[in-house]
């Protein structure tokens, strides 16, 4: 029996060695035209498909991620870009805004010299944020001269004057403030010569009071300081006449009175250290305005 199971066993060593035998010789066999093994051969025919289908996707992963990348870069590019444009723009906003104000320190300097007294030009720091009182604050007081009462004005006319006064800031009233008082305006109509009171309205507006209606009054007549009332000196334009309700013989007219100051625009004014007289000021130019 021992035989018996010794054959079988015998057979399939031998079937086993012959197939290792087979084995090595393909491994040492080479292809005749690459001269490679056939073991290689076989591997790469075999892992081919395997490879193809790796390769196209690392390949693809690689493609998305440069996309990512130059995509990335390019958002970061135009947030630079952005941050640049916008850096420019506000240096050309301030260069435009030296520019303008340039051009007014330029007719301020050029109407002061025209000043037969002295006087000092003046920034606005502040307004009155009250609807009562029309008033703003400028950046000189007494240690530049400034005092109580003085005359503020621009190159286009009267603002007002100064109401309180510290040694590096001053409160200046506007023409335009109704609770003037003492301070009213008193002027004369260009063409009529009429005299009257200018007053405030608390508006952008003033209005001139106790002209006599039989005194001829024209619209876009221009009003000048009289220098009566101990505060502007004579000769400054204060406004130009927008409309009038006629009055009578015994009734003066209503008349409403634009400023030629631009009140609501200030930001440079003139204050007067002196009070001459008479300001003899160019009436055509102040027509044309």
């Amino acid at each position: 029996m021992t035989g018996k199971r010794q054959g079988p066993l015998a057979l399939l060593i031998f079937i086993g060695l012959l197939g290792g035998q087979m084995l090595v010789m393909s491994l040492q066999a080479r292809d005749p035209q690459t001269g490679q093994s056939m073991l290689r051969a076989w591997t790469m025919t075999a892992a081919s498909p395997f490879l193809s289908t790796v390769g196209g996707f690392v390949s693809d992963a690689s493609e998305v991620w440069h996309n990512y990348a130059d995509l990335r870069r390019a958002r970061e590019e135009n947030e630079t870009l952005r941050r640049e444009v916008t850096r420019l723009q506000l240096e050309v906003h301030q260069l435009q805004e030296a520019a303008r104000m340039a051009e007014r320190m330029q007719q301020v300097a050029q109407y002061q010299q025209s000043l037969p007294t002295d006087s000092v030009v003046a920034r606005v720091i502040g307004r009155d944020i009250s609807g009562w009182f029309q008033t703003v604050y400028i950046n000189q007081g007494w240690q530049a001269g400034v005092r109580l009462n003085a005359a503020v004005l621009t190159p286009d006319g009267l603002v007002g004057r100064v109401t309180a006064v510290g040694p590096y800031a001053a409160q200046v009233r506007l023409i335009t403030d109704e609770q003037s008082g003492a301070g009213a305006v008193i002027g004369v109509l260009g063409q009529s010569r009429a005299i009257g009171v200018v007053e405030g309205k608390n508006e952008a507006l003033c209005k001139m009071r106790y002209v006599p209606g039989r005194e001829p009054v024209a619209l876009g007549e221009i009003i000048f300081t009289t220098g009566q009332d101990g505060i502007y000196p004579r000769g400054f334009p204060v406004g130009r006449v927008v409309s009038v309700e006629k009055g009578s013989t015994m009734v003066s007219h209503d008349i409403t009175v634009e400023p030629l100051a631009r009140l609501s625009k200030l930001e440079e004014v003139i204050v007067l250290v002196g009070r001459p007289e008479t300001i003899e000021l160019d009436r055509s130019v102040v027509s044309e305005n």
